[in-house]
């Protein structure tokens, strides 16, 4: 992977950047830039498969948001 980066400013609605530092806290991400760049990753992921977005959402986004939010009970539990 290439260790170069490039800083980039976002905008987000309030209520994401609310659950983005909530996940932070509960130790999901360490960071909202860990945070942003794993939803990076899997928007690039979803583009390079062959299925539509849509369906690629309900099939494989589904599982991986299933495994985060199971992460995030894991934390809450300690």
């Amino acid at each position: 992977m290439n260790t170069m980066t490039d800083a980039i400013a976002v905008k987000l609605p309030a209520r994401l950047k609310e659950e983005i530092d909530t996940m932070i806290r509960l130790g999901v991400f360490v960071s909202r830039s860990d945070a942003l760049k794993y939803g990076a990753r899997l928007a690039v992921m979803f583009e390079k498969m062959e299925l539509p977005l849509s369906v690629r959402a309900e099939e494989y986004a589904a599982d991986e948001i299933k495994e985060k939010f199971k992460r995030i009970k894991d934390v809450r539990r300690r």
